[in-house]
C-alpha cells in the first residue's frame, strides 16, 4: 500500500473536468488507502509558517504557563500535558502534549480561552482555512459516492471541529509499548494533518504491517475517519495509525498540527443506501455524531 500524492489546485479553480477529475483521485484515495497527501491545497506557505511558530512558542513555555490553560472537558478546549492523554488504551499513555481548539471561530469570542491575542488570531484565522479546505474535499467525497455537493458539507458548521496543536517531546520510553500516540483511527469524517520534518507518523497497511507516511514539502496528510466509513459502510477505510515516541538522544521534539472535521452533534450518521447490498449488508446502526465522538473520548482517558 501506497499514499497517493495528488495535486489539488484544480479544485480550487472554475474547470468543471479538471474538478471531476480530482474528485475522483480523492475518492479512489479514500477506498483504498484511506489516507493521501494533497499539494497545493490553497493554504499558503506563510500561513503554515505562522502556525507552526505560534505552536512552537506556546509549547516552550513552562508548565507552570501552559497549565494556565488547562483543558475544559465540557468546551473541549486546552492544554493537556504529556501523559494525559492515551489513544490505544491497551498501551501506556501517550507520550504528547497538546492544545484543543473545538470550534475555534465561536470561542475566540472569548479571549480568556487564549493565551494572548496573537495566538487567538492566528490559530482562529487558520481554523477558518482549514474549514474550507475541508469542505472542497467533503465535495470530492460527494461527488465520488453520487451524493449531491452539499451532502457533507451542511452537516460540518463547526461545531465539532477542532484545531489541535501536538508536540511529541524528546523522552526516554517508560514502557513496553510506549508511543507519541497510540495505534487509533480517527473519530469522525476526515482529518488534516501538517507535520513537520521529524517524521514518526506510521499508518497500518493490508498485511497488517507498519508503513511510515513521511513528512513530504508542500504536502498536507488527509486521513478518512470513522464516522465517513460508517456512512459509506466501510466502503471508504477509516485507517488505523500511530506516532512513534522521541527518543531521549533525539535533538528536538516533533510537531504537528491536526484539523478533526466532525459533524454536528445532532446530524445522525445513517449508512447510505448506495452502499448497502445483498453482498455488503448494513454493517452499523444509526448513531448521531455527538453520542459517537463522546464515546471514542471516553475509552481514550
Amino acid at each position: 500500500m501506497s499514499i497517493p500524492i495528488i495535486d489539488f489546485s484544480p479544485m480550487l479553480g472554475d474547470c468543471p473536468k479538471a474538478r471531476l477529475e480530482v474528485a475522483k483521485q480523492v475518492d479512489r484515495s479514500a477506498r483504498e488507502v484511506g489516507f493521501m497527501y494533497l499539494k497545493n491545497f490553497g493554504i499558503s506557505p506563510e500561513t503554515m509558517t505562522a502556525m507552526k511558530e505560534t505552536a512552537h512558542r506556546f509549547f516552550q513555555q513552562n508548565e507552570e504557563i501552559k497549565n494556565q490553560f488547562k483543558f475544559n472537558q465540557e468546551l473541549n478546549f486546552g492544554f493537556h500535558g504529556v501523559g494525559k492523554e492515551g489513544l490505544d488504551p491497551t498501551k501506556p499513555k501517550d507520550q504528547k502534549e497538546a492544545f484543543t481548539m473545538r470550534n475555534a471561530t465561536e470561542l475566540a469570542k472569548n479571549p480568556e480561552l487564549w493565551p494572548n491575542d496573537l495566538y487567538r488570531q492566528v490559530c482562529s484565522d487558520f481554523f477558518g482555512d482549514c474549514q474550507r479546505l475541508a469542505k472542497r474535499l467533503m465535495s470530492a467525497f460527494a461527488v465520488g459516492l453520487d451524493l449531491p455537493t452539499n451532502f457533507f458539507t451542511d452537516k460540518h458548521t463547526g461545531e465539532l471541529q477542532t484545531l489541535r496543536l501536538l508536540h511529541y517531546p524528546p523522552s526516554e520510553v517508560e514502557a513496553e509499548g510506549q508511543l507519541g500516540a497510540g495505534a487509533h483511527t480517527d473519530y469522525g469524517t476526515l482529518t488534516l494533518l501538517y507535520q513537520d520534518s521529524s517524521g514518526g507518523l506510521e499508518v497500518l497497511d493490508n498485511n497488517g504491517n507498519w508503513l511510515s507516511a513521511p513528512p513530504i514539502d508542500g504536502t498536507i496528510v488527509i486521513n478518512t475517519g470513522d464516522l465517513l466509513s460508517r456512512w459509506t459502510n466501510d466502503l471508504y477505510r477509516s485507517t488505523a495509525h500511530r506516532v512513534q515516541v522521541r527518543s531521549a538522544s533525539a535533538k528536538s521534539g516533533r510537531l504537528s498540527i491536526a484539523f478533526f472535521s466532525d459533524p454536528d452533534p445532532d446530524v445522525v450518521v445513517e449508512t447510505l443506501p448506495s452502499c448497502i447490498s445483498e453482498e455488503t449488508p448494513k454493517k452499523y446502526p444509526s448513531i448521531t455524531a455527538e453520542n459517537h465522538i463522546l464515546q471514542k473520548i471516553a475509552a481514550t482517558n
